[in-house]
This record gives structure tokens, sequence and C-alpha cells, in this order.
């Protein structure tokens, strides 16, 4: 059972299709509205399985962003929120698997954490964290990867 989150869930484009496709390949899979930035909202989904009895073997968050501010003109306070997508979800779904006995958790990170990608500090930054945060479970001998995509298709994830 795949459980896909988004922050449009149903709503998203092409949603309706990945289901159908999911289902013929055998896969029952459920589409739902969740920012996973927001822990409030993760937590009701984890609670919505748990009365399911559902259990959760694999996390994976493939959470994009977009900022094209340099860093150096970036705020604070622009910076956390340009990031907010990539890391606070990332942080929040770690917290809440902390004890729970994944099979798989995956991070889908960017080689611009490496690299770095011209005017787009933030974005570095935070496929940056994520790759510490996988790091860092592994660590405390928790499972994790850190899947550092590169440039495919001329322009990465774009």
């Amino acid at each position: 059972h795949l459980v896909l989150l988004s922050r449009r869930g149903p709503e998203a484009p092409g949603a309706d299709a990945l289901v159908a496709a999911l289902a013929e390949l055998g896969a029952r899979s459920t589409v739902l509205a969740c920012d996973v930035a927001d822990r409030t909202a993760l937590e009701g989904v984890l609670a919505r399985l748990r009365a399911e009895d559902d259990t959760v073997r694999a996390v994976v968050h493939t959470a994009g962003m977009t900022s094209d501010t340099p860093l150096a003109d970036c705020t604070p306070e622009e910076l956390a929120a340009d990031t907010a997508a990539k890391t606070r979800g990332a942080a929040h779904l770690d917290a809440l698997f902390e004890g729970v006995g994944l099979d798989v958790f995956v991070l889908f990170s960017s080689i611009s954490a490496t690299w770095g990608s011209g005017g787009q500090g933030a974005y570095a930054a935070a496929n940056a964290y994520l790759d510490g945060l996988a790091a860092a479970r592994r660590g405390r001998g928790l499972t994790a990867v850190s899947v550092a995509w590169g440039p495919w298709s001329g322009a990465g994830m774009a």
C-alpha cells in the first residue's frame, strides 16, 4: 500500500493517472493532502494510518524547492522559508520515525549540496542538510540514504 503525500493531494495534476498506473502494476495507493513541513498534519496522517492498521515500512521524501536568490541576498527568514519544504519535512519524518523499524528511509538530495549551484545557495544548503540528516540517522543506527541527483535532461529535477 503506497501512501502518497503532497500539499495538493488528490488535486495535484496527474494524481489520478498515477494511482491508475500503480493499480495496473498491482499496487494499492492512496493520495492524501499533507504538507510534511507541517508536523501536526503529518502526525494526523500517521495516526490515520495506525487507526487503519497500516504499517509504514518505507519513507521516501521527494520534496522539491526553487529559490534563485543568491545566499548573500537572503535574509534568515527567506532562507528558512525557501528551504522548509526539504528540511523541515525531512526533520519531521526523521523524528516521527525515530523508533520505527523502517526498511527504507530515502531523501532526494542534489549534487548541488557538494558542488554548489550558481545563484541557488538556499537550494544547495537544503540538500546538504538532507545529506547530513541521512548520515546522522545512520550514525544513530537507523536506515537512511540520500540520493544526490545530478543534472539530467539538462536541468535536474526541473
